[in-house]
């Protein structure tokens, strides 16, 4: 698939069939690049990456089935529903990483663990944010009794931070580098 972030790594070749007919063909002309684990790593990964974004996913599903009052709070409800945005990303770079070592084009890398890497981030950034606007409604607000519901909302956004934060960590377990061509 070519777009116009990557037009600049194909070219469009004419060619002439047998019945003279002139077709378009797209060349691929940029870096390929290479991943520093084997197949069976690199399934691995993808099945490990998708089971943390997964988990992350349910954690935050249902810290939001919680009656609590600091879902009420712009500072913590905007943070909770802007996480879905990039997690579906991250979902989709997840989905869209390989199976099979080969050289990759930059745009197959770029698609899928570029994606991953700077969706991840801002997944755990959002996380951050929204158990912080958590814990700024617990220590302005919180006067009566319902503590129970504020402090299980927190945990479940915690725990959904740390799945993240563990697929961050397992990023680094691999490296991308140029390929000879």
């Amino acid at each position: 698939m070519m777009t116009k972030r990557f037009k600049d790594d194909y070219e469009i070749v004419v060619t002439t069939d047998e019945a003279g007919r002139e077709k378009e063909e797209a060349v691929y002309l940029g870096e390929y690049f290479q991943v520093a684990l084997d197949e069976e790593g690199l399934r691995s990964f993808k099945r490990k990456s998708l089971l943390l974004a997964a988990a992350a996913a349910v954690l935050h599903i249902a810290a939001g089935f919680i009656s609590n009052w600091g879902m009420y709070q712009v500072y913590v409800v905007f943070p909770y529903v802007f996480v879905f945005f990039p997690l579906l990303y991250l979902v989709d770079g997840i989905l869209y990483l390989p199976r099979e070592q080969r050289a990759y084009r930059r745009d197959e890398v770029e698609l899928s663990f570029g994606r991953m890497k700077v969706t991840s981030r801002i997944v755990l950034a959002l996380l951050c944010v929204g158990a912080l606007g958590e814990v700024i409604f617990l220590l302005l607000f919180m006067g009566d009794g319902k503590l129970v519901f504020e402090a299980l909302f927190f945990v479940l956004e915690v725990l959904a931070a740390g799945a993240v934060y563990m697929l961050i960590r397992l990023q680094k377990d691999f490296c991308i580098e140029n390929a000879e061509q």
